[in-house]
């Protein structure tokens, strides 16, 4: 049995799943976090509900297996709409060509809200510009963080 890809909205069914990723995440990353399910499955649950957020999933053989999860906002430094990227995580046995076509429906999503730019981040030592260069997006700015 082949297996079959779709990227779509996600839906409450699949917040557990998306909690599971968002652990993955912070734990590959090695990020300065809690992981702590009770709120990301709060703050999934508001996700899914508010009108200029996104969230797609990768959805394989009928089971979330990857995530884009954005934000739309009015820049503080000019009057346009802007796309944020939240969440970006695809399952290590499911990365491939469903991370382009995850980025190509967010820049979507962004342009029918007005977006005049839709931005990504990667952490450092992972290279993504080959995937986000084919997406059409460029290096703007590098972020620092400092735990407090």
């Amino acid at each position: 049995m082949g297996r079959r890809s779709v990227i779509r909205r996600a839906v409450a069914g699949d917040i557990l799943a998306m909690v599971r990723m968002a652990g993955d995440f912070i734990a590959s990353a090695d990020l300065a976090i809690p992981f702590d399910p009770d709120y990301l499955t709060a703050s999934l649950r508001a996700h899914l509900a508010a009108t200029d957020r996104l969230a797609l999933v990768l959805d394989r053989n009928g089971a979330a297996r990857g995530m884009l999860c954005a934000a739309a906002s009015r820049s503080p430094l000019a009057p346009v709409a802007v796309a944020t990227e939240l969440a970006f995580w695809i399952d290590p046995d499911c990365r491939g060509r469903a991370a382009l076509e995850l980025l190509h429906q967010y820049i979507a999503w962004a342009r029918d809200l007005g977006c005049s730019h839709a931005s990504m981040m990667a952490l450092p030592g992972r290279s993504l510009e080959r995937l986000y260069g084919a997406a059409g997006f460029l290096p703007a700015e590098m972020t620092y963080s400092k735990v407090l």
